[in-house]
């Protein structure tokens, strides 16, 4: 058997299977694999017609993936049917509006938090003893490439990805002396409904995602890149042209990098309506921000010898 061989015929587990890569994965997976798929989703209609498609090699359970009991619950539910996971892929996950730090609510924030990194947390927890035990033990954490560059106006989402980034790597180390491999996978856009479904609400879903339409890649391209990394056992997963630009930038010159990124998404915020609300603030207080530059300027001390002998809280 080539060592690429080894994913034919495997039981695998993958969250988000309804929908983009998480459903594109389950059905190259089954039809070109013969894995047998247990599917992790929320919505009963797109998992009954995936089912349909997919026959007895699919199969699927709805639960809430950031609670940490129903992992539990569902990991212990497989090993009493006797089915012995292979292949746990973390791919479900939400994206953030975007928006400054400040003006996010600490319940959205959690949220996130919960469903980006603690459900992959819970999930590895919860499979990591039967996949030990498989000759062919495999971990897929589907991060981003926001991992590398962290996007103004995506705080949350970045730190919630970043974390999954480095959960997988020191992971990997953790689990290679059980012949256990683990991707993490970090992409750029990929064209999926995430983004309408984020930016429908204010109307200009189909201005914002023009430029994913642009940019990104399809969900199909990218889970053929995601398995044939996994048959490859590759640790780090670069999946298409705008992930290996941002790592690029942020090993080269990562200041700079992140200053022109920033300045890029200021300028097109006309041109993409999602990206204003990072900046409004700073548009309307120009003067103000000026003014305050100025301001800390002259007030700036250039040696210990310039400091009032009363102290800068007696000015």
């Amino acid at each position: 058997m080539s060592k690429k061989d080894w994913i034919y015929g495997r039981n695998v587990v993958v969250t988000g299977c309804s929908t983009g890569i998480g459903k594109q994965l389950t059905v190259q997976l089954v039809k070109n694999f013969g894995c047998n798929v247990m599917g992790v989703a929320r919505n009963r209609q797109k998992l009954d017609t995936l089912k349909e498609e997919l026959g007895d090699k699919f199969d699927y359970r709805r639960f809430d993936i950031s609670d940490e009991n129903a992992w539990y619950e569902f990991s212990e539910e497989m090993q009493t049917i006797g089915y012995d996971v292979d292949v746990l892929i973390n791919n479900a996950g939400m994206i953030q509006e975007f928006s400054q730090y400040a003006d996010i609510d600490t319940q959205t924030v959690k949220k996130i938090v919960d469903t980006n990194f603690s459900s992959v947390i819970f999930g590895v927890a919860a499979f990591l003893p039967q996949i030990k035990k498989s000759r062919f033990g495999y971990i897929v954490n589907i991060s981003s490439a926001s991992a590398i560059l962290p996007v103004c106006g995506e705080t949350v989402y970045s730190a919630t990805k970043g974390a999954v980034r480095a959960f997988s790597e020191s992971l990997a180390q953790d689990l290679s002396g059980f012949g256990i491999g683990v991707s993490c996978v970090m992409p750029g856009p990929v064209k999926t409904d995430l983004y309408k479904q984020r930016d429908a609400a204010d109307g200009n879903a189909k201005k914002d995602y023009e430029l994913v339409e642009k940019i990104g890649i399809t969900a199909e391209t990218a889970a053929k890149r995601i398995i044939k990394a996994m048959r490859k056992r590759k640790t780090r997963v670069l999946i298409d042209i705008v992930a290996k630009l941002m790592d690029f930038g942020m090993r080269v010159a990562p200041s700079l990098t992140q200053k022109i990124t920033c300045k890029a998404m200021k300028a097109a915020r006309k041109y993409v309506p999602a990206f204003a609300p990072i900046f409004k603030e700073q548009t309307e207080k120009n003067e103000e921000i000026k003014i305050k530059l100025k301001e800390r300027k002259d007030r700036t001390y250039r040696s210990l010898e310039e400091v009032p002998a009363k102290g800068a809280f007696a000015e």
